[in-house]
């Protein structure tokens, strides 16, 4: 019996550590795994978005839930300003939704772009910090050339 009992704790001792030796290379890879993933998330989060939004104006004949509505964000990364703005022209009429992006630098104001949606678009852009980029503002309208009403500008400066 004292041998059955030695046979068999030697059987199980085994066991265990070939599962042990066996599940060895899969816990360094889940830990590579886990360790690359942590990089790539610090490496993703290394900035802070910026958030920001506004609204047209209107004019008579519309209602306030008409006005066009644009709604984005901007970070710092690697020397640059990055840009991803949502713009929406919320009323079914025939009148374009305009957006003008302004910046400044060194040189003073300038006009950057312009966008144009008689829908929902998404826009995203960039630009150097190298040249004193030190601010911008954005601007949206709706109308008709020529007729525009515009909202009130989001300013910001550094």
């Amino acid at each position: 019996m004292l041998k059955l009992r030695n046979v068999l704790a030697g059987t199980v001792l085994a066991g265990a550590l070939a599962a042990g030796v066996a599940a060895a290379p899969a816990q360094a890879a889940t830990a590579t795994t886990t360790t690359t993933a942590n990089a790539s998330t610090a490496a993703q989060t290394q900035y802070t978005k910026h958030w920001f939004e506004g609204y047209s104006g209107y004019s008579r004949g519309e209602s306030r839930g008409h006005r066009s509505y644009y709604k984005g964000y901007y970070y710092f990364s690697n020397g640059r300003y990055y840009f991803d703005i949502d713009v929406w022209d919320r009323d079914r009429d025939r009148e374009n939704t305009y957006v003008d992006f302004w910046y400044h630098d060194d040189r003073g104001w300038h006009q950057g772009r312009r966008f144009t949606t008689g829908g929902h678009n998404e826009y995203r852009f960039n630009y150097s910090a190298r040249g004193g980029f030190d601010g911008f503002k954005f601007h949206i309208g709706e109308g008709k050339s020529g007729h525009f009403d515009w909202g009130t500008y989001y300013n910001r400066s550094w």
